[in-house]
């Protein structure tokens, strides 16, 4: 009997050197030894000279953040990283093995005080005027916001005269914006779009539902839950 003719073989497409790459845990471009062993020398080239330009910019990030904060030498910072203090470098200490892709802030003597092997990531904002601190081995997802104070005066006048001050318009002497310090234990997670506000200690270990608006304390090895009404039950 005649046998069927075989199907032609298709390859599989090269790779692609650049691949995006989203996740809860980091964003961003990627390159792929496999794809830059299999491209063609244009793409090589490309690859490389992208990977050069990365580790440039990366180096530059590093540099400049450094100066305005305590760095363990195995802290990994994201390139969408933003560290703004105001104050000593000191003000701002981040562990080791730790990686931080969000904005860290601190202001008017604001402190951030970054354990060992922690999570930052991207688009979360730690907006310190006090005291922010966080555990050893804390998971904290993108989008998340954490202030230890008011931000801005609940007084319309002392808004309207802050703002003038940021284009030197005034130089009227400004009250200080309430503040209060945050605290969460080690190993907790933080989920995506949470709010912690100023006074709250999270226990450790617990766990923080996405979406939920922290506004009083957490136990250890909790579970807390809910935006206007946030509950909270216990893991154990």
């Amino acid at each position: 009997m005649k046998q069927k003719p075989s199907m032609p073989h298709n390859p599989e497409p090269t790779p692609s050197i650049l691949k995006a790459f989203s996740h809860a845990f980091g964003g961003g471009s990627l390159i792929r030894a496999d794809a830059l062993a299999s491209a063609g020398l244009g793409d090589r080239f490309f690859g490389w000279f992208f990977k050069k330009a990365c580790e440039a910019y990366g180096k530059m990030v590093l540099k400049n953040v450094s100066r305005q904060c305590k760095l363990s030498g195995s802290t990994l910072l994201g390139f969408n990283c933003q560290l703004n203090n105001d104050g000593p470098a000191e003000n701002i200490s981040i562990g080791s093995n730790t990686i931080v892709r969000g904005i860290l802030n601190a202001s008017r003597g604001g402190k951030i005080k970054i354990g060992n092997s922690v999570y930052v990531g991207d688009n979360t904002c730690l907006y310190s005027m006090a005291e922010i601190e966080i555990g050893d081995g804390t998971m904290i997802a993108h989008g998340v916001n954490i202030f230890d104070n008011d931000t801005h005066h609940k007084d319309w006048a002392l808004r309207k005269a802050e703002f003038e001050r940021l284009f030197k318009k005034s130089k009227q002497p400004i009250p200080p914006i309430r503040s209060s310090p945050i605290s969460i234990g080690e190993n907790c997670w933080i989920a995506s779009g949470v709010c912690i506000f100023k006074g709250c200690k999270i226990g450790a270990r617990s766990i923080i539902s996405a979406g939920t608006i922290v506004t009083k304390d957490v136990p250890e090895d909790s579970l807390a839950y809910g935006q206007e009404k946030m509950c909270i039950r216990s893991l154990s």
